[in-house]
């Protein structure tokens, strides 16, 4: 495994998706009340950039605990932590450990 900085902790602004590139690879890394997650950044569905999708805790919803984004392009939902769309659980995403290091977001590959 190899540790990589993707950026400053303040760089992730609080409730919003940001894209990096690690090795090649294009990852989504998410601030959720400064607890942080990362993802591909490619939508399984169509390959939408899901570091733009919209959070599911900025959307009206009965389960307000709900860790998960919502692709930008046709709203395909997939869970932060798991990676595996909420709809059918069938289907998912690469996820990729992720870690804060003093000031510095750090993922693992």
């Amino acid at each position: 495994m190899t540790r990589h900085v993707v950026g400053a902790v303040e760089e992730f602004e609080q409730g919003s998706g940001r894209a990096v590139e690690v090795d090649g690879l294009p990852i989504a890394i998410f601030n959720v009340e400064g607890e942080f997650h990362a993802i591909s950044n490619r939508c399984v569905h169509k390959g939408g950039p899901l570091g733009k999708g919209v959070l599911h805790s900025d959307l009206p919803s009965i389960d307000e605990d709900r860790k998960s984004v919502h692709c930008p392009w046709h709203f395909w939902e997939f869970d932060l932590e798991s990676g595996r769309s909420v709809v059918d659980d069938r289907v998912g995403l690469r996820t990729f450990d992720v870690s804060v290091d003093g000031d510095q977001v750090v993922v693992d590959l």
